[in-house]
């Protein structure tokens, strides 16, 4: 079916606030290296992407999808006026507790968001507060979908105990205000949808620990990840059942002067019957242990699964990978 033609228009009150935000995020700056940052990046933000092994930056209406792609929250007024969410589960790293929560509301193409995260481990804590913002940039373009963009900004504030291989450990704390922007973009070919994050963009740091001085300043670009997303979908039999297959590119690094570029291939396999259940998978070639995506990489081949129940207005969604699993409940409103 070929879409209606529509004027190409962008949202300028979402214009006006990203200026200020853009002119923050691209500022020069010196990045430092410090013993412990972006924690909440080896904790999995949903369970619906966890069951793709962390892929998902194009499928949204999941309650927790805007911790995954900030655009994502924009699409949130096609199910309903909000959605209100929380969560638990265990990993490698934070394998006493997660415990997320999350509220988005939805109004006239764009919608605001807010999302907390406590997570605890044997080796510490660590707080995340993000505020979210998205909206239409761009109405249908040509014969393919709106543009969406979003962006998060989160304060993360962890009190951890690194432990060395000579069996040693230091204890620090430390607070970050982090930002991260996301397109997507549905329907740029028939029945594949696209979507672009950059994640931890130039946030400011504050470090504290046993073994360094007071450290505070901006983190500059080093710890910057980049995902390239997209997301197949295939009807059958009349609709009720539909396949979904995401995949997901992730660049860790790729601005950092000091590491190489490193590669995350993410992917899987969701299969909704009658638009309520679903049955998933998930395949990423990634470090098995989560904090390698800060320290450094061990690439394994890692596989995942899950399940969803979507009964409007609830949703339910569980994932289990190897030592780690976790389950949110979504009221749609």
């Amino acid at each position: 079916m070929v879409m209606p033609k529509r004027p190409v228009r962008g949202c300028p009150i979402l214009a006006a606030c990203c200026l200020p935000l853009f002119a923050v995020l691209f500022r020069p700056v010196d990045a430092q290296d410090t013993l412990f940052c972006v924690f909440s990046r080896s904790a999995p933000p949903s369970a619906m992407s966890r069951s793709f092994a962390g892929a998902g930056a194009a499928l949204p209406l999941g309650g927790f999808q805007g911790l995954v792609n900030p655009a994502l929250t924009a699409v949130v007024g096609a199910a309903g006026r909000g959605v209100l969410s929380a969560g638990y589960g265990r990993g490698a790293a934070f394998d006493k507790a997660a415990l997320p929560l999350g509220a988005v509301f939805a109004e006239n193409k764009g919608a605001i968001g807010a999302f907390y995260r406590f997570l605890s481990g044997g080796q510490g804590t660590a707080h995340e507060g993000v505020l979210n913002l998205s909206g239409r940039m761009f109405e249908q373009v040509d014969q393919q979908g709106p543009v969406e963009f979003g962006m998060n900004v989160r304060y993360e504030q962890s009190n951890w105990r690194q432990r060395f291989a000579d069996g040693g450990d230091v204890a620090a704390y430390s607070k970050n205000i982090l930002f991260d922007i996301g397109f997507y973009q549905p329907y740029i070919l028939p029945g594949l949808d696209f979507a672009l994050v950059a994640a931890n963009l130039n946030g400011y740091r504050w470090l504290e620990s046993g073994v360094t001085s007071e450290r505070r300043g901006w983190m500059g670009w080093g710890r910057c990840a980049v995902v390239v997303g997209a997301a197949y979908s295939l009807p059958l039999m009349g609709g009720n059942l539909l396949l979904q297959v995401p995949f997901d590119l992730e660049l860790a690094n790729p601005f950092s002067k000091s590491a190489d570029t490193e590669y995350i291939v993410r992917s899987g396999l969701d299969a909704r019957v009658m638009r309520m259940f679903s049955v998933r998978f998930g395949y990423a070639h990634a470090p098995d242990d989560p904090l390698g995506i800060i320290r450094d990489f061990d690439h394994k081949n890692l596989f995942f699964g899950g399940i969803g129940v979507f009964v409007k207005p609830v949703q339910v969604d569980f994932f289990a990978g190897s030592d780690e699993f976790g389950i949110t409940a979504s009221y749609w409103f």
